[in-house]
């Protein structure tokens, strides 16, 4: 039963850390598309291509950040 209890835990802890490295990194990409914008200047094409780049970037850095965190929250 504790083990169905803790598995459950996990999928939730799962969970809400993807929510939050997901949601922090499309914040990111929304920033440097709106960033790209604004300064102006930039093709198109460069837009998309870095907007993907700093998807990916975030990505890669805030996931073990997130992650961690939930996991050493609920353990105490």
């Amino acid at each position: 039963m504790e083990t169905r209890t803790a598995s459950a835990l996990d999928k939730n802890t799962s969970r809400l850390s993807a929510l939050c490295y997901t949601g922090t990194s499309l914040t990111v990409v929304a920033l440097f598309v709106a960033l790209g914008q604004l300064v102006g200047g930039y093709p198109t094409a460069a837009v998309i291509g870095g907007a993907i780049w700093s998807f990916i970037l975030s990505m890669i850095v805030t996931m073990p950040l997130y992650t961690s965190y939930f996991k050493r929250r609920r353990m105490g």
